[in-house]
């Protein structure tokens, strides 16, 4: 039942955004009571904080598999392609996300345990520029900076195309951020 009701929400958030979805909606949908849905979640801020971790977790599931066992330059344009992938297919409901994000005015982030649940991830995504430092393939950078750089650029791109301020499609956001990070990160004798 949790799962239906978590899928729903997903839908009706996804169409509406945050301050628009009524938890009867999402009610409705699940083919639920509303009254079922404050038995598992205190509030409708607390479930849409679920239906993003749950986005969240998918998308960190997708990155790992996708990196595991590459090289490190292998593996660190996987992160970007499985990055960029991933919010395309998911793009409606991302587009409504960054936009609240970007306004300011979702639920407070740290009730969302968004910032825990980045620095875990990046912390882990670091191990692809540390083994690459290691195995003489990028420049000697804090590994930990470098991910953080990538991810932000990311986010920044993905964002900047939901708003409109640039058009590119996802291929280009792809090429644009690989030529950027290998530039920046692999040894001169690797260009």
């Amino acid at each position: 039942m949790k799962e239906r009701i978590l899928e729903a929400a997903e839908k009706v958030f996804s169409e509406k955004g945050y301050y628009d979805t009524k938890v009867y909606q999402i009610a409705e949908l699940a083919g639920v009571s509303v009254g079922t849905i404050y038995r598992f979640y205190d509030s409708k801020e607390e479930l849409y904080a679920e239906v993003i971790r749950v986005k969240l977790k998918e998308l960190e599931r997708r990155v790992f598999k996708a990196i595991s066992g590459k090289e490190p330059l292998v593996a660190l344009e996987m992160y970007i392609e499985t990055v960029i992938d991933f919010f395309e297919e998911e793009r409606q409901f991302f587009e409504l996300f960054m936009r609240e994000v970007g306004s300011l005015v979702v639920p407070n982030e740290a009730r969302l345990n968004l910032s825990e649940w980045y620095d875990k991830y990046t912390t882990r995504l670091s191990t692809i520029i540390d083994r690459g430092i290691k195995e003489g393939v990028f420049k000697e950078l804090p590994p930990k900076s470098v991910i953080l750089t990538v991810s932000g650029a990311l986010k920044n791109m993905l964002y900047a195309s939901v708003k409109g301020f640039v058009s590119l499609q996802p291929e280009e956001i792809k090429k644009i951020l690989l030529e950027i990070v290998k530039k920046g990160i692999l040894k001169k004798d690797d260009r």
